[in-house]
């Protein structure tokens, strides 16, 4: 299932999205925000784990859980009842840049150095991984379609649209059986740190920034619905490719999944 939602499900939902996005507005300021979330989570802890002595061996994987966030398969599936159609752009401009940027980039650097290797792994590798990453391609055609003003022939359109009612319960559904796989629940005080500051610190100071410099609301709340989503499964996938322990990332996940049933409706309210 991870698999197909990975190279056939996402990318669909993708190219659904920009499909109805409106690519004229400013994204530019799409990719700031997404680097400006990440470093204020993972500021936040490596001071944490700077001031209470979080052993190394674990700090790796607290690192990857209070900066990286599930912005496809979650922060994609909660995006269309949320966010208006204009700014579904956003979303998935948000969701590419982090996962480019952050997952797979700035994430990959984290695990190398917390973790522990028989053998170097050439910084090449990791290009060329994100470069045949199929959502990048899906949104790279899907803009070009869009900027070229070329319209889809009209069944091609409304099955394209029709499979994100697929793609969204199946997403779910995955997470759903990742969580339940989870078998240790000791190291849960040491998880809830890195909880709080992916899913209210980091969406706080987003959203208090773009307020100051005067962005509008909707695309505001789109930005700090995306900062705020739960810890990221990459993290774990990053763990088991880098020997970094994963305990805190597996607990950080199943709590934030349910945390955010908590944040959302407050980022609603407040943003």
């Amino acid at each position: 299932m991870g698999r197909s939602l990975y190279w056939v499900g996402v990318p669909l939902q993708v190219l659904a999205f920009i499909q109805r996005a409106d690519l004229t507005r400013s994204v530019w300021l799409v990719p700031a925000v997404v680097a400006f979330a990440f470093f204020v989570g993972l500021g936040a802890g490596w001071l944490w784990a700077h001031f209470t002595g979080i052993s190394r061996e674990q700090r790796g994987g607290f690192l990857l859980s209070s900066s990286l966030g599930n912005v496809g398969f979650v922060g994609l599936a909660i995006a269309p009842f949320l966010v208006d159609d204009a700014y579904l752009g956003w979303v998935v401009l948000f969701s590419l840049a982090h996962n480019v940027i952050c997952s797979y980039g700035l994430g990959v650097a984290i695990a190398s150095y917390y973790g522990e290797h028989k053998w170097p792994i050439h910084w090449s590798t990791h290009i060329r991984s994100m470069l045949v990453t199929p959502s990048i391609w899906a949104c790279a055609i899907g803009i070009w379609l869009k900027l070229q003003h070329i319209e889809l022939a009209e069944p091609i359109a409304i099955g394209i649209q029709a499979s994100v009612k697929i793609v969204i319960p199946m997403a779910l559904l995955l997470i759903g059986i990742r969580l339940s796989q989870i078998r240790k629940w000791d190291g849960v005080s040491k998880a809830i740190p890195a909880v709080l500051i992916k899913l209210v610190l980091v969406p706080l100071c987003v959203g208090g920034s773009l307020t100051l410099l005067g962005v509008p609301e909707i695309p505001r709340l789109a930005m700090v619905l995306q900062a705020g989503m739960p810890c990221a499964f990459a993290g774990a996938i990053l763990a088991e490719e880098y020997n970094v322990k994963e305990e805190t990332i597996l607990l950080s996940i199943a709590l934030s999944s349910v945390g955010i049933l908590v944040t959302i409706p407050l980022w609603l309210w407040l943003f």
